[in-house]
């Protein structure tokens, strides 16, 4: 089981989304079992070199919205593999992001955070 974080960019945006508190149940009960497993929902995006954190991607259900994945969100996340620990660090509504074939502005600006993170981790964590 993996120790539970929120980072600020997720509180700020689950609180943009205005996340009911059943939804944020779920996403922390999902959280704390998550598996580092591939799936057709979550897929890694990138692994330290020292394997000292992975980010990773899910689509995940709204189950206030009745709609499964379709109207459910993008979550990007990171796991500490050095203390164990798994960080929510930003949500999105999947429907707001577009998909690959509409190549959506929205969708480019979602992987340029992920670049971001990315190097924001390097620079905190794999440098230790």
């Amino acid at each position: 089981m993996w120790q539970y974080n929120e980072t600020p960019e997720f509180v700020d945006s689950a609180e943009k989304l205005k996340l009911s508190e059943s939804v944020k149940n779920s996403l922390k009960s999902w959280a704390e079992s998550a598996n580092r497993v591939p799936t057709t929902r979550s897929k890694v995006i990138f692994r330290s070199p020292h394997n000292i954190f992975e980010i990773w991607t899910a689509r995940m259900p709204d189950p206030d919205s009745n709609k499964g994945t379709r109207g459910g969100f993008r979550l990007a996340y990171f796991f500490n593999l050095t203390d164990e620990s798994i960080h929510l660090d930003r949500i999105e509504h999947r429907s707001s992001l577009g998909s690959k074939k509409e190549h959506s502005g929205d969708m480019h600006k979602f992987t340029q955070y992920l670049n971001v993170l990315k190097k924001y981790l390097l620079a905190k964590l794999d440098s230790q």
